[in-house]
């Protein structure tokens, strides 16, 4: 069951400003997260009901599953900090 993956203006910004490195990396993490938004190596982000986070080394990709839509919207990518999970 494969999603559609969009992104906010946010997380696009945040995305072309890394290195081309951890660019490709974070491409390879969003169609795993497309393939199955639910994988084990997902986590819940707490205080939020529909928000989940994947982890790539120093940095964290946040996202809404829509199951009707069948949509996932990358919501945020960024360097884990203190702010990390503020939306």
């Amino acid at each position: 069951m494969s999603f559609a993956l969009l992104f906010s203006s946010k997380a696009f910004r945040q995305i072309r400003k890394l290195p081309r490195t951890i660019r490709a990396k974070i491409k390879k993490a969003c169609e795993e997260i497309a393939a199955n938004p639910w994988h084990k190596s997902t986590i819940k982000v707490e205080g939020y009901s529909n928000i989940r986070r994947k982890r790539i080394g120093n940095f964290r990709i946040l996202y809404i599953v829509d199951k009707k839509a069948k949509e996932i919207v990358i919501i945020k990518i960024e360097k884990r900090s203190g702010k990390t999970y503020r939306l």
